[in-house]
């Protein structure tokens, strides 16, 4: 058989090891150059990647998730020593941070959980999102951003989803939602009224409201807008179930665009008249996910030239040798069966292809560079990175034909190689992209002293770690063990170490089912991940701006464990103040320190360890014996705003279907409760929301649910201050007017359809003006959330009877909360600064209850459906690690999964099932 290869092409063979570089001969030649400007950059800018194992895939309210993160750096993936604080939101659905959480980082790692309580947390679609100071210097694109689904506690008898219909009138294609809601069993709401306004960020893009019919059906037509202009947008409703209960949800509109978006990527990004090359194409329906598209390519005389099938996830590719002279077109039948024509990327006559093979046993890879007439001759440069490291470089004589190269690839670490082409004079011409998938991953075994258990039986779990040689190897795990009755999972639609730190970190775009090419790797998986390869782009850096120098020096410095508290002491001119002391103090511990300021007025504090919701007082004076007039500045980074949620595709239209098994399985449980004379699994979560409202002090009066309106600071585009974040939230419904105040002039009073509105601080009504403007006009940044209520006198009253007031006839309210829960009237002290950081938030202990014997009994009281969390599990040198706990009173299958890493950047996952009878 011949060489599938039979062009008369030069064959170069390449050998090179780890970081050697080859054939650089002359300090002036361009592969020099390219490999020191990677290098330059690669020791300024080191990368963080933030992976987070959480206890299960989805949540009901009132559940905890449990997660444990893994920080690492570098291209061997060793856990990371450059940050020592993580910072975890949770956004919801509306883009609005519901909780935010700072936790210490120690050598790489961290843990953290997220109450699910129900006064803060609706069902819906929310995604966590991890980062630390230093990852913001590459952008939020580069954060960890999971989306996963909250479905609804048992005391929330509404369940809703959302349905689209597509009709097309002419060239416009009109989106229609279909909102249903119903009862725990499926039970529709009909005839009830629901009101909704569709935003989008700030702007309220349309409002109205109507009854549901029989089948508890609202049909709501959505704006016409342009293809794309509708994603990111949601749609905030409130159904009324009787005069005293109205219940809010929220949707995403889930419509990426209009029609089914395909595009087609030429390897190595050109189509060259006369070389056959693989063109790959993506097919994204207006959800988000990949769609299964047929079709054929055909040229400019409508002659077929190949066949499009898809392969995995409407991903697929073809093979094509384009003519010069001829344009070439996609005839394309979507699942609905409609069609249209695509046209192809033009094919150029003086520009090169490149294709990269994998052999066959994965050790080696053959790069073809092809070249057109006119192009042979010269000398071209090939580079091979990852993670910012080269494992390959080289000159490329170019012949008639083009060039050959076969490079081994076992001994660099798995995960994703760019291959980039260079011109004579070091300027890109073509990329691919690769996955090496080599064995150098720890393998775990884990076995359990039975295969079957009863319910609340004792369950002892064995771990075995080893390396890829089958040595002893030391590391760290976090596991989880959940009850998959309760819980059911598609592993392959799941994030995990693997797939999050090799894969999803450096490639551009959403990847749908990412660990489907880590559960049972196959020849098919790998085709598929190739496939990937083909489609997605690299996103940590633009070559052409590293060559040029233009890269931007890191703004965010590296946040040490233990914060750092500076910034400025100056004269009301702004002149620094020199050894001028500054005085720190916490309102809450009474801890105090201070310091003198530098030649340039500069002060810091550092390594102050403090817990969440700590307020400092930070005061300057001048150098002794001046009586200059001082101004404090404290240095602050602005905050990261929510954005947009960029895992479209895992954003859940209906989250009652997910859920089902869990609500069911929890309802079936709260029959046999009831039954056996128990207090009922509903009951008791009543009984903990309302010990938990009464004990909780300075919080809201209300749920979040019941306000008209509702502000997270956190959530929205930055404003300058309070009074202007407002007025562009609210819009025409609250306005800010201007008064007279006799005693301390001009104020901004918040008023509604002209009626003043009550403003409450902390539960504290605030009948002068005066005493609320200087917080109106200051920053955002000490604020945790805004009520404001004036469409229901009863929850108006609700407020003011709170904040101990009553009105005969309640009017608005404006009910501001700030992070410290004790705001101080009177105006600012330049030289002082109250000062309230984000401090590292308390972590809690996971419950695991102890047994004396199996539970033989019918009636179930342990419904948890996380059994067992465990964030850390260390197997030491000898590899070994012993772990015990009891069940719980779920019944079925349980799945144990367990994840971590070695301090060689090593990683692992392992999947382990057994039985509670």
């Amino acid at each position: 058989m011949k060489n599938r290869f039979t062009l008369p092409i030069k064959l170069l063979l390449v050998s090179l090891l780890a970081g050697t570089l080859a054939f650089i001969n002359k300090a002036d030649d361009p592969v020099d150059k390219i490999v020191s400007a990677l290098q330059k950059w690669s020791n300024a800018n080191p990368q963080e990647k933030v992976y987070l194992q959480t206890d299960k895939p989805y949540y009901l309210v009132g559940d905890t998730i449990w997660f444990k993160a893994y920080v690492t750096t570098g291209a061997k993936h060793q856990l990371s020593a450059i940050s020592g604080a993580l910072y975890v939101d949770l956004i919801n659905e509306g883009d609005s941070v519901a909780a935010s959480l700072k936790i210490p980082i120690t050598t790489g790692m961290a843990v953290g959980d997220f109450i699910l309580s129900d006064d803060l947390i609706h069902d819906g679609n929310y995604h966590i999102r991890a980062y630390t100071q230093w990852m913001r210097n590459a952008g939020p694109e580069y954060f960890y951003d999971r989306t996963f689904t909250i479905g609804n506690s048992l005391i929330n008898n509404v369940f809703a989803k959302i349905d689209y219909v597509y009709t097309t009138s002419g060239d416009k294609t009109r989106v229609k939602a279909i909102l249903k809601y119903t009862d725990q069993k499926g039970q529709p709401y009909g005839n009830k009224h629901v009101s909704y306004l569709l935003h989008k960020s700030w702007d309220v893009i349309s409002s109205g409201g109507g009854n549901t019919n029989a089948a508890g059906e609202l049909s709501i037509e959505l704006p016409n807008k342009k293809a794309g202009e509708l994603s990111q947008t949601y749609l905030s409703t409130k159904i009324n179930l009787s005069a005293e209960e109205t219940v809010a949800k929220t949707f995403p509109i889930k419509t990426a665009s209009l029609q089914t978006d395909v595009q087609f990527f030429p390897e190595g990004g050109n189509l060259v008249n006369g070389v056959k090359s693989r063109v790959a194409f993506k097919a994204v329906a207006p959800n988000g996910l990949g769609a299964n598209i047929t079709g054929s390519v055909i040229d400019n005389s409508n002659t077929e030239v190949a066949k499009i099938t898809t392969s995995h996830l409407g991903m697929g590719y073809f093979l094509l040798t384009p003519e010069a002279g001829k344009s070439y077109s996609a005839k394309i039948t979507y699942p609905d069966g409609t069609s249209n024509t695509v046209k192809l990327p033009d094919a150029a006559n003086d520009a090169y292809a490149l294709s990269v093979y994998q052999t066959s046993k994965n050790d080696s890879v053959l790069v073809k560079i092809s070249a057109p007439k006119g192009l042979s001759g010269g000398s071209l440069s090939l580079v091979g990175q990852s993670n910012g490291k080269v494992y390959f470089s080289s000159p490329v004589p170019i012949s008639k034909s083009g060039a050959l190269l076969y490079l081994p690839i076992s001994d660099i670490p798995s995960g994703i190689m760019q291959f980039t082409l260079f011109s004579a004079d070091a300027q890109p011409l073509n990329e691919r992209l690769i996955f090496i998938q080599n064995k150098d991953n720890n393998n775990i075994s884990i076995s359990s002293d039975k295969q079957a258990y009863t319910r609340r039986q004792k369950v002892q779990l064995n771990i075995d770690a080893k390396d890829q040689t089958g040595k002893p190897v030391g590391g760290n795990f976090s596991v989880s063990v959940v009850s998959e009755t309760a819980v059911p999972s598609d592993e392959a639609n799941e994030n995990s170490i693997l797939s999050q730190l090799l894969l999803s970190s450096d490639i551009k775009g959403y990847i749908e089912k990412p660990n489907y090419y880590f559960t049972n790797q196959n020849e098919e998986t790998r085709a598929n991940l190739d496939i990937l390869m083909l489609t997605q782009g690299y996103r940590r850096f633009l070559w052409k701006n590293i060559l040029s120098g233009s890269t931007v020096a890191p703004y965010y410095k590296a946040e040490p464990l233990g914060t750092e508290i500076s910034g400025t002491l100056t004269t009301a001119n702004h002149k620094p103040i020199p050894f001028g002391r500054v005085a720190i103090v916490s309102n809450k511990s009474g801890f105090f320190k201070d310091t003198v300021t530098d030649k340039d007025g500069r002060f810091k504090f550092k390594k102050i360890f403090f817990t969440d919701g700590n307020e400092f007082t930070i005061q300057g004076s001048p150098p002794k014996g001046s009586h200059t007039s001082v101004v404090t500045h404290v240095d602050q980074y602005a905050k990261v705003g929510p954005g947009n949620n960029p895992n479209l595709g895992d954003v859940n239209p209906d989250i009652p279907q997910q859920i089902k098994a869990a609500v069911d399985n929890e309802l079936k449980q709260d029959e046999e409760l009831v039954k056996y004379g128990m207090l009922s699994r509903m009951q008791q979560l009543r009984e903990v929301r309302i010990k938990a409202a009464k004990a909780r002090f300075g919080t809201a009066a209300i749920s979040e649910s019941q306000a008209d309106e509702v502000y997270r600071p956190d959530s929205r585009a930055p404003c300058g201050s309070l009074r202007e974040c407002l007025e562009e939230l609210y819009k025409s419904r609250i306005r800010f007017v201007q008064e007279m105040n006799d005693i301390c002039g001009p104020v901004w009073i918040p008023t509604v359809q002209r009626d003043h509105m009550v403003v409450i601080i902390d539960r504290m009504v605030v009948n002068n003006p005066c005493d609320y403007q200087t917080l109106l006009t200051d920053s955002v940044r000490n604020i945790s959330k805004i009520y404001a209520v004036h469409e229901s006198p009863a929850i108006q009253a609700k407020l003011l009877s709170a904040s101990g007031v009553q009105f005969q006839k309640p009017p608005p309210v404006l009910a501001i909360y700030t992070k410290n829960g004790n705001y101080r009237y009177g105006g600012p002290n330049p030289a002082t600064v109250y000062y309230a950081p984000k401090g590292y938030n308390v972590v809690q202990q996971f419950y695991t209850p102890m047994y004396e014997e199996p539970e033989t009994g019918p009636a179930p009281s342990d419904l948890r459906s996380t059994v067992y969390w465990n964030p850390a599990v260390l197997t030491h040198t000898a590899g070994k690690a012993s772990i015990s706990y009891f069940n719980s009173d779920q019944t079925g299958t349980y799945r144990v999964t367990i994840e971590g890493i070695d301090a060689n950047g090593h990683l692992a996952r392992k999947v382990y099932r057994y039985t509670v009878l």
